[in-house]
């Protein structure tokens, strides 16, 4: 701040009692008010254009961070890594029928861990396969038929199949299909010390759909 001398017009500091130029009192004269240059139109324009920026990538962070949390993003949302299978007993045994004739049954159990949202796109093919790979027979149903099973303590009955004829199955692959496309399969090894004998190969009969 400063005073302006009445008399010449220069600014001396504003506790001067004299000018500092014509040594004119300055007793009686008031102390000057600083004022900020206005700002100019260019720059003010500019501030506000660089907040709404600003404003526009938070507003999209937080958009993004709540579709994370609520629409489940990598998670269970559709999302086939979202299904879970562990597997329970997978065996064979073979049985008597009313008639006298012997049947071959295999079963395939299993735990649900988790369920895809969209659950009623997705079906649930198990594949019987001998110890090459080749697929022996197959089952399929909707995994909707699971949803109510998600998280219990007990198995469920993934798949079932009987056949009068043997057929050697070494493994099961169940897969898990959306819009024609196997997106994740579960595999495990078939028990059959549950079989009370085991046909010879060469008498077997290949059963595949």
């Amino acid at each position: 701040m400063s005073k302006t001398c009445p008399n010449c017009g220069v600014n001396s500091p504003d506790n001067a009692k004299f000018c500092i130029e014509c040594a004119h009192s300055l007793e009686d004269v008031p102390i000057n008010k600083e004022e900020k240059p206005p700002q100019k139109k260019e720059e003010s324009e500019g501030s506000v254009a660089l907040g709404c920026a600003i404003m526009i990538v938070i507003v999209a962070i937080v958009i993004v961070a709540v579709g994370f949390l609520f629409l489940g993003w990598g998670g269970n949302n559709g999302n086939p890594d979202a299904i879970t299978i562990t597997f329970g007993d997978v065996y064979a045994f073979e049985s008597k029928g009313s008639n006298g004739n012997t049947y071959y049954n295999y079963y395939v159990n299993g735990y649900f861990d988790k369920m895809p949202s969209d659950v009623d796109k997705y079906m649930i093919k198990t594949k019987y396969c001998d110890s090459s790979g080749k697929e022996l027979t197959s089952t399929s149903d909707r995994l909707s038929k699971f949803k109510n099973d998600v998280g219990k303590q007990y198995a469920s009955l993934i798949s079932t199949y009987q056949t009068p004829n043997f057929i050697n199955v070494d493994h099961v692959c169940v897969q898990i299909i959306k819009d024609n496309k196997t997106v994740q399969e579960f595999n495990s090894t078939v028990n059959m010390n549950k079989m009370t004998s085991i046909p010879n190969s060469s008498n077997s009969t290949n059963t595949s759909k």
